[in-house]
Order: C-alpha cells, then structure tokens, then sequence
C-alpha cells in the first residue's frame, strides 16, 4: 500500500504542520513519510518514532500526497530531482510566492494545491488559505482540506490572490507578536510582573478577536464601545491616528505582498 502523505522540509513550518496533524489524529506516525536536508533534523524525526526516507525521491514515489515545506529560493532544486520520478503525486506547496504554474513548470501538468498557512498549526489553531490547479480532482482536494481542518480553519480562494493573502495569515502571527511584545514590554518597564502583563494581553487579544466574530457590530463600533470621550482608551488611539498607523500597517501588509511576488520571480 502506497503512504498517503509525504513530507519534504520539516522545519519550523513543516514541523507545526506536522504535529497538528499527529495530535489530531489524521494521520498516524506510521502513515506520514519524512524527509529533511539536514541530518539533525533526520535523526530527532527518527527518534520520536517517525519514518524517514534516504532522500526526496523516496517521498515522492511512495506517497500519494507530497507536501513541500521547503524555503522558495531552494525549490528549483529539490523539483528538478523530484521532477524525474516516474510517479508524481499530489503536491501540496506552501512556499510563500512560488505560484501553481512555476511548479507545473518544472514537473509536467502535476496536481497542485497550493496553500498559505501559519504557525499556530502547532496548536490546531492555524488559519490557511487555499486553491488548486485545475489537474486536481474534488475527491484529492477535500482530502487537502482535511490535512488543513485538522490544524485550524481553512478558507479557499483564487490562485491570484495567494499572495496578496500572505500578510493576512501566513505572517500575521509574527506581526501580532511584534505587537504583544511592545505592550508587555512597556508594562514590565512600568514594574508590572512579566506573567501578569503576557496573561492580560494574550487574553484581551483573544477577547477581543471572539468579539468580532460572534457580534454583529462593526468593528469601528467595537472600537467606539471602548473608548469614553476624553477618556484613557481615546488617548492612546489619537497617538497612534496622529503618528498614522493604518499607513503603517498598509506598508507592512505592501512589503510583505511584494517580497512574496519577488520569491515568485525566481527562475525555475
């Protein structure tokens, strides 16, 4: 019997991918074929019990599946190997910017899915956006799905907007913490304790979100139910409008969207 799911790159991407799906029990250790560039990587998959294969052609002509969590600028390479494997899977790219057509480029008229998820896969709480080449079939693509539902949500989308989604999800995580960080910081400064201040702010974080999701007030509305005129919330708010950081905000989710074009222009 043929393994359903291979994996190429088990990094920090690869891996929160990877536990998701273990700790959900989608799949077993014993179903999910594993390969990494670096040896250490190897060798610690092999000793919390998982199977790793000699190379990446292994992966690709025993699995139906093959998710490729490998870095953009070292893909060319990996598909030019895999691209002579007489049998081609399914592949589940999740290479920020690399488009279906770049793949297909290297590897023939191959099923692609193409998906942008995060981090927070390491806990099942992962957002990922996702599409298709048209070679994939529905019955293939539910089973995707799954691999995905298992770490989170999963919401699909058309192909060209996966990278204009990149900042929204798939770099979200480290922008909220980049956030987080600097209001803690800011209350330990203030001799806050730094348990204190991470519990207060993760939880209003997490309030605060649920809030928009389950009330039907516009979000301008949940902003104005916070603040009292005059009051504490309001002044803060007129420091971050006065230094314009919805302008700020936009460069970011801009500079983000263009790098990940730029990824996209590396030829295969």
């Amino acid at each position: 019997m043929r393994t359903r799911l291979g994996f190429l790159g088990v990094g920090k991407m690869g891996s929160s991918i990877l536990n998701g799906i273990v700790n959900s029990n989608l799949y077993q250790k014993e179903a999910i074929l594993l390969y990494d560039a670096n040896e250490t990587i190897r060798e610690k998959l092999k000793e919390k019990g998982y199977r790793v294969a000699k190379d990446e052609k292994e992966v690709v002509c025993e699995c139906d599946y093959v998710l490729l969590a490998i870095k953009p600028q070292m893909l060319s390479e990996v598909l030019t190997k895999i691209s002579e494997c007489q049998h081609q899977p399914l592949y589940i790219s999740i290479a920020a910017g690399i488009s279906i057509s770049y793949l297909q480029r290297i590897c023939g008229k191959v099923k692609v899915v193409r998906a942008m998820p995060n981090t927070p896969a390491f806990i099942s709480q992962a957002a990922t956006a996702i599409t298709k080449s048209k070679e994939v079939d529905e019955e293939s693509f539910e089973d995707v799905k799954k691999i995905f539902s298992s770490i989170g949500i999963v919401r699909e989308i058309a192909e060209n907007f996966m990278d204009e989604i990149v900042p929204l999800n798939g770099s979200m995580p480290a922008y909220l913490y980049y956030f987080v960080q600097a209001f803690i910081e800011h209350a330990v400064k203030n001799n806050i304790d730094y348990e204190v201040s991470r519990d207060l702010a993760c939880q209003a974080i997490i309030g605060s979100t649920n809030m928009i999701l389950t009330t039907d007030k516009p979000i301008d509305q949940l902003i104005n139910d916070v603040c009292s005129p005059k009051g504490t919330t309001l002044a803060g708010l007129e420091v971050l409008k006065k230094r314009d950081f919805q302008k700020i905000i936009g460069e970011a989710c801009d500079a983000c969207v263009n790098r990940a074009k730029e990824l996209g222009q590396l030829k295969p």
